[in-house]
């Protein structure tokens, strides 16, 4: 008569457990992937987050700077090499004082040198503005019937 209880504990003993070492092997390697993967997923995320975020805040602030400062100075024609420079400086601190410490140690990390990053944005801000504002049509100055 065959010991069917001693084959089964034998196919289990030399098949089976190997077998349940290399799929739990697998199992942890395609979660560690997995996690590594939503970890990426996060990071980029954020970065976006971040840089959608200071990426506003150098527009709003150009804006702001142009009203408050730059366009009073041009109306009374005092808008010079010394006044750019004061207006940049400016934006610049309107920037970082919106950013939270975290944001700021992020992009860092993320970009390198924030405070060349920045001012990048806020020259391409300033020219954008420029082409804005130049390329605007004009409104008549009577209402139109």
């Amino acid at each position: 008569m065959i010991a069917w209880g001693t084959i089964i504990n034998e196919v289990f003993t030399v098949v089976l457990i190997p077998l349940l070492g290399l799929i739990t092997k697998y199992l942890i390697e395609f979660l560690h992937a997995k996690r590594e993967e939503a970890k990426g997923k996060t990071d980029n995320e954020k970065l976006k987050k971040y840089i959608d975020m200071v990426d506003a805040t150098i527009t709003r602030a150009v804006i702001a700077t142009n009203q408050t400062y730059v366009n009073t100075l041009k109306e009374k024609g005092e808008f010079g090499p010394e006044a750019q420079k004061e207006a940049l400086q400016k934006t610049y601190q309107a920037v970082m004082a919106v950013l939270n410490l975290e944001a700021v140690a992020y992009l860092e990390e993320a970009v390198g040198d924030l405070q060349s990053y920045i001012l990048t944005g806020i020259e391409a801000a300033v020219n954008t503005q420029k082409l804005v504002v130049n390329t605007a049509p004009e409104l008549p100055a009577t209402p139109v019937e």
